[in-house]
């Protein structure tokens, strides 16, 4: 048992040493309780030695019990905890408190039938105690039982002031010696039991010291990944933002039909690429805890609708059907881009995993609830993968990795999104026969059912809008100046945070758009507070290829907008626009 195995990586000497500890630990524990039942019983027996005797030996007999009680109140852990064999200084107190004790048996004689009787019950009692108190540790009970049970059992054999017989007097001894040998079995019992259940909880704590240590390792290995992710990221990310820029900048112009071919494969390669790192972008902001849900009465069709449109192209260029069912108006209190990001994922597995057939997405109301179901005819997911699949980077039957089939991390994305957002997830599927993807999320009431109209973003003329970007890279630079400059801006270039300084106060700036990460322990959000000490209130845009938690975390407490790298073109124009909004209020 794994209990066992952990108990056994102690030697025994080591073990044996465990329990001692616990039992001296639970013997000053319970010390001061024990030797007070002690002192009321010495107390009972001292009233009936007054009254029986009224010899002055009796007030010395008591006041000796009260100065072993007074040891035992103020110096016992002082003296166990001091001594190097604890056990042995336990076993002399109980030794001195038993003498103490078996010391009115000298007066037997003088007491009647019933007083013998309640010295003996009292006796018995604190012996039967005793196996309590020591939890018949290596048979330390003895020094206290055996010391205040012999003696008794010898008063009784030896009564000559029996009312009855001698005969029960010895009878009585007999048996008390009797139930000092039963008391050694319990005693012996109780040690086993302890013994046992302190090795057991030895070994709990060894298994938890190395599940600790295990789950700290994962940690650590977690980290790793996560800042191994994040560098990656952020290299590919720099060459890829500066193609992006290129290749939209290029596609801006008019092309001959040979070029704009050309143009629109590169354009199509960088979007297939920069989808898979925006896998692990979505994955590190999960990791920062920075994706929050801001959450809106949304129309579960429209999202449904709007994620379909634009999947249509894809799903019929393979060949392939993607549509929606049901007529109901479902109203829900959700954040539509998160939501919108599951059911982006759901379709497009559905798409990347079906070849003939297509997907389907129902709509209905279920207990209260909005109900999203994904259905696809794919190649199904057998029982044994149910729960894998959502694993990051878990992928059934790729060994060869093939890149059109993502990094894995599409449904950890989708499941990591519905716990933030307590969306019900259920996975039905089987090896051949499609999968089902079920989502549930609760109704709103009737009151709150007004449909979300989507407005577009104006037109803005950018025409002449002095634009700011800072980057240490030259590629990147001159990427960004080609792409504005197409757009119709005015363009101007810093390398670092001085350079951006000396353009703001050379002439007013529109925007700036700053890369996080500059040269030295620089960064774009350093450049952008400088720039607005010059020009308060100018709109800034940050932009990075890095996706390690800590830096995201940092923008988003910096409060600025970031894009990451590869920008997506569309993004840009849109804060470019808002910047001369901005700008205008």
């Amino acid at each position: 048992m794994p209990q066992q195995e952990a108990i056994g990586a102690l030697s025994e000497p080591d073990q044996a040493t465990l329990v001692q500890d616990q039992f001296v630990a639970l013997f000053l524990q319970q010390n001061k309780r024990a030797q007070t039942g002690i002192l009321i019983s010495a107390a009972l027996i001292y009233l009936l030695l007054m009254y029986r005797t009224q010899s002055h030996w009796a007030t010395v007999w008591i006041t000796a019990v009260g100065l072993v009680s007074v040891l035992r109140f103020s110096m016992t852990d002082r003296l166990v905890r001091r001594d190097l064999r604890p056990v042995r200084v336990i076993s002399a107190l109980l030794l001195l408190n038993a003498i103490c004790l078996a010391v009115p048996l000298l007066a037997f004689d003088a007491f009647s039938d019933i007083d013998k009787a309640f010295v003996s019950t009292v006796q018995i009692a604190l012996a039967t105690g005793s196996v309590a108190t020591t939890n018949g540790y290596r048979g330390i009970y003895r020094w206290f039982a055996v010391t205040l049970l012999l003696p008794l059992s010898a008063a009784w054999i030896l009564s000559t002031q029996l009312g009855e017989s001698a005969w029960t007097g010895r009878g009585l001894g007999v048996l008390i010696t009797l139930y000092l040998v039963f008391l050694a079995a319990l005693a012996r019992d109780a040690f086993r039991v302890f013994d046992e259940s302190c090795r057991i909880r030895f070994g709990e704590h060894e298994l938890n010291g190395k599940l600790a240590a295990a789950l700290d390792t994962a940690q650590q290995a977690s980290q790793a990944k996560t800042r191994f992710l994040a560098a990656a990221s952020h290299d590919l990310r720099q060459p890829l933002h500066t193609i992006g820029v290129l290749v939209a900048a290029l596609g801006s112009r008019n092309l001959d039909e040979r070029s704009r071919e050309i143009v629109d494969l590169m354009a199509t390669v960088s979007e297939s690429l920069s989808g898979q790192l925006d896998g692990l972008l979505d994955i590190s902001k999960l990791d920062a805890g920075i994706v929050l849900p801001v959450l809106h009465p949304e129309p579960v069709d429209q999202i449904v609708h709007t994620h379909i449109a634009s999947l249509k192209a894809l799903a019929s260029e393979r060949g392939l059907y993607i549509r929606a069912h049901g007529s109901e108006k479902l109203m829900v209190l959700t954040d539509a881009n998160l939501l919108g990001r599951i059911l982006a994922n759901l379709m497009g597995n559905g798409l990347k995993f079906t070849h003939a057939g297509g997907v389907d997405v129902f709509m209905s109301r279920r207990d209260g609830h909005a109900c999203i179901e994904v259905a696809d005819t794919g190649v199904g997911i057998a029982h044994e993968h149910r729960q894998l699949v959502f694993q990051e980077f878990y992928q059934v039957d790729n060994k060869e990795r093939d890149r059109s089939r993502g990094l894995g991390l599409g449904l950890a994305i989708v499941h990591r999104l519905c716990l933030l957002m307590k969306i019900g997830l259920k996975l039905d599927s089987n090896r051949g026969e499609g999968s089902r993807f079920t989502l549930l999320l609760p109704l709103l009431d009737d009151a709150c059912r007004a449909a979300v109209v989507p407005h577009g973003a104006p037109a803005v003329d950018m025409h002449g809008w002095r634009v700011l970007v800072v980057d240490d890279e030259v590629a990147v630079r001159t990427g960004m100046r080609l792409l504005l400059e197409e757009l119709g801006c005015l363009v101007l270039l810093a390398a670092d945070v001085e350079q951006a300084c000396q353009h703001a106060q050379d002439g007013p700036i529109g925007m700036v758009i700053s890369d996080f990460r500059l040269q030295g322990d620089a960064t774009g959000i350093d450049a952008i507070r400088q720039l607005r000490l010059a020009q308060p209130g100018v709109y800034a845009l940050l932009v990075s290829g890095d996706t390690a938690p800590d830096r995201l975390r940092q923008a988003h407490s910096a409060g600025i907008p970031l894009l990451h790298k590869p920008v997506v073109v569309n993004e840009l124009v849109r804060h470019l626009h808002k910047s001369k909004e901005h700008h205008e209020r």
